[in-house]
């Protein structure tokens, strides 16, 4: 028994081992090294295998590290350095974690190099966290949230270029999911922030602007989708057939509701086919080839 126990002590400890709560990536690093700040790897897929869940990947100078798939709570930090991911024909990262996990992803540039398919693509549940993220060039999305469990999005301080879709929120069947949006820019990509059903979504001091289609988008095909926005900007959101929209709502049961809000310079500023705008009657709705209108006033309070 005293020896099995100590058989037992000994794989324990090396598994304590291999894992760390921080590691190191750098451009001149090796991945077969043990991710230390003195020995640190080549690759954030190389980092996260010795990287223990709940704890962190630094970067310790300029240097692309990769895509990564990510099955764990995990924070990527890029610190002050320049960090990035460059990937063609696949997704920079794809977040695959259980509904009680965390991932952050922080200071990182994501390029698709104009093959990538998306910059970030949620698939399982938990909470993810993008912060101070630069997002460019990806023929799918640039964070594609498509949780397949209870889920919350928090994108924070982030630049989405030149993708298909900016950022989409669309949980799967019976699923649903929240997104806060804050202090964030999606700019000349296909669409802007589009939200589906059993969707609540949250944009604050935020801009869609110069997207091919719509800037902000609500979709209800069969249950409830919302999206509340404050203090943002919807501009320039034009294509030619001149029906893009600054802000649309689509679906009996799509709800928008907007305060301190500019609609402006795009195709058509509120479009309702078959939603609801709400207002809190403090918006600029101006300068578009058609402005629209909400067709319903909230008080404020």
């Amino acid at each position: 028994m005293a020896l099995g126990v100590a058989a037992m002590w000994t794989v324990g400890a090396s598994d304590l081992r291999a894992q760390a709560t921080r590691t190191w990536v750098s451009g001149v690093g090796d991945d077969a090294n043990p991710c230390s700040r003195t020995a640190p790897c080549k690759t954030f897929a190389g980092a996260i295998s010795k990287t223990a869940a709940a704890g962190e990947i630094n970067i310790i100078d300029p240097g692309g590290y990769g895509g990564v798939t990510i099955t764990k709570s995990i924070t990527i930090n890029g610190g002050g350095s320049f960090g990035s991911i460059l990937v063609a024909g696949t997704n920079g990262i794809i977040v695959n974690v259980g509904s009680n996990d965390v991932v952050t992803i922080r200071n990182v540039s994501i390029n698709g190099v104009g093959a990538g398919l998306s910059g970030i693509k949620m698939i399982g549940a938990g909470s993810l966290f993008v912060e101070n993220v630069d997002i460019h060039q990806f023929t799918d999305k640039g964070i594609d949230f498509q949780p397949s469990g209870a889920a919350q999005l928090f994108v924070t301080n982030t630049a989405i270029r030149n993708t298909a879709g900016g950022i989409l929120v669309k949980p799967a069947v019976g699923i649903f999911a929240n997104a806060h949006i804050r202090d964030s820019i999606v700019e000349q990509n296909v669409y802007g922030i589009r939200a589906e059903d059993r969707s609540v979504v949250s944009v604050e001091k935020s801009t869609a602007a110069g997207n091919m289609n719509n800037g902000f988008l609500i979709i209800s095909a069969s249950q409830a989708a919302q999206m509340t926005i404050d203090s943002s900007m919807a501009s320039g959101n034009r294509n030619a057939s001149s029906n893009s929209s600054g802000i649309q709502s689509n679906g009996a049961q799509a709800m928008v509701r907007i305060s301190n809000v500019v609609v402006t310079n795009n195709d058509i500023g509120l479009n309702l086919p078959g939603g609801s705008i709400a207002s809190w009657g403090n918006n600029k709705i101006t300068g578009n080839n058609l402005n629209g209108a909400p067709n319903s006033t909230l008080s404020q309070q």
